[in-house]
């Protein structure tokens, strides 16, 4: 039995993560609204798609250096297909918001979601 407020990891899947992103990139403090904006529920789809939290990291230390618009272009961001078709709605979205500190730090949120997830477990 869930607490009013919680959602579960099937609930948080269903989260349209880009959408999250172009709602907190809007915001006046972009990185607080990423990180309670969707930062969980991109968690546990990369989870699913078995990015580690080391990949995401990485990719937020690209996305400071080149950018979030050099980042989209990468043939590929993350190790797999999958993984890569992942995140470049979520790097385009970022992109197109001109906001890549705040969107590098997000990334590294949810690595460190995915993992404490690992760790809990």
């Amino acid at each position: 039995m869930s607490r009013p407020g919680l959602r579960t990891d099937e609930q948080m899947v269903s989260i349209d993560v880009p959408a999250a992103i172009t709602e907190a990139l809007r915001c006046p403090d972009p990185a607080r609204q990423l990180v309670t904006g969707g930062a969980v529920a991109a968690a546990i789809q990369a989870d699913r798609a078995g990015v580690l939290p080391r990949s995401l990291s990485y990719l937020a230390e690209i996305v400071r250096r080149g950018g979030s618009g050099y980042a989209v272009q990468l043939p590929s961001p993350l190790p797999t297909a999958e993984q890569s078709a992942l995140v470049r709605p979520w790097l385009a979205r970022a992109a197109a918001a001109d906001a890549d500190e705040a969107f590098a730090r997000w990334l590294d949120a949810v690595a460190a979601i995915i993992d404490a997830r690992h760790h809990g477990r």
